[in-house]
């Protein structure tokens, strides 16, 4: 008995839009180490560094894994695994626990 693979999409277009947003907002926060205002100071560097790491790990996974991946026959959908959906999910989910941790700190990329 043989088992089909069941596949799941996520639109290219989504996923390059989602590599942008992740990376002007990883941009963002090194831009505060890179050049930083003498006025402003990171208020707490643990919570920076958590995201910082949680959104390297997010932009690494969606530009060095899912975008290699094979696109369906009209070029319009990135195919996936059931566990690459599982990993973008959790990927996604601890980026967004620590950007609120950072917002608590002070620091919001939505505001930036």
């Amino acid at each position: 008995m043989t088992q089909t693979k069941q596949l799941y999409s996520i639109r290219l277009s989504a996923l390059l839009n989602g590599i942008s947003l992740v990376g002007a907002d990883l941009e963002f926060l090194c831009s505060l180490v890179e050049d930083p205002d003498e006025e402003y100071r990171i208020p707490d560097a643990v919570e920076y560094s958590g995201a910082v790491v949680a959104l390297m790990n997010q932009l690494a996974y969606m530009s060095e894994e899912i975008a290699h991946n094979d696109l369906t026959e009209d070029g319009e959908f990135v195919q996936l695994s059931l566990k690459e959906v599982k990993v973008m999910n959790k990927l996604h989910e601890e980026a967004e626990e620590a950007i609120g941790r950072l917002r608590q700190c002070g620091i919001s990329l939505e505001q930036n």
